[in-house]
This record gives C-alpha cells, structure tokens and sequence, in this order.
C-alpha cells in the first residue's frame, strides 16, 4: 500500500552528472516514486514541473541551486532537498538538505518529507 501511495508523489531530480541522476532516479522509481529526472540545462525547464518534492544533487553548483530553487518556486510551494558533500553547509532556500552519502538516508528523508 505504501508504493501506491508514494507512486502519487513526483520527485523532480536535478544531477549534473548523468550516472548520479541514473542511480538517483533508479533508487527512488524502486522505491514507487514517480521522477523526473533532468541533467544541466534540462534542469531550467524541468523546474517548471509540477512535482511534490525537488531533489538538488550534491553534483550541481551551489549557485545553480539557488536559481533552480527560484525557478521552482516560481510555481510551487513544494519542498526541495538539497544533497550536500561533506562538511557544506544548508541552502538557506532549501527547505532540507542531507550529505549525500547512503541511498538509504536518502529515501528515509524523502519518504519523511513526502508523508
């Protein structure tokens, strides 16, 4: 019952690098999600989707997650998660962030924010 209900929320996934978003996307379809998932300069017109949560990966700059929050936003009121590397600090236009170090923290996180 859990994965119908998840298959519900769309996770809009932001990666710079093209085995980041594959793995992320695979993690989270697995896990009954439905995901969008945008490389680069895809990521500025996928942020105009409509979905429940914006997935930053650790990969893209900080700046570029400041103007894809923006453009987001623009929109939609939903939650974005930043992935961060070690030792980075929070986007204060994030919403949540975690250090992107285990897929199961990850889902735990997105399963809690998708609740």
């Amino acid at each position: 019952m859990q994965n119908s209900y998840m298959a519900e929320k769309r996770v809009l996934c932001v990666s710079w690098y093209e085995g980041l978003a594959v793995t992320r996307e695979l993690l989270l379809r697995g896990a009954g999600f439905a995901v969008v998932s945008a490389l680069r300069q895809q990521s500025y017109v996928a942020c105009r989707e409509d979905a429940d949560l914006m997935i930053l990966g650790d990969s893209v700059p900080r700046k570029e997650k400041v103007r894809l929050i923006d453009c987001f936003r623009a929109h939609t009121n939903a939650p974005v998660l930043s992935l961060l590397n070690a030792g980075q600090e929070k986007l204060p236009e994030a919403t949540y962030s975690l250090e992107a170090t285990d897929p199961n923290s990850l889902l735990h996180t997105v399963r809690q924010i998708l609740s």
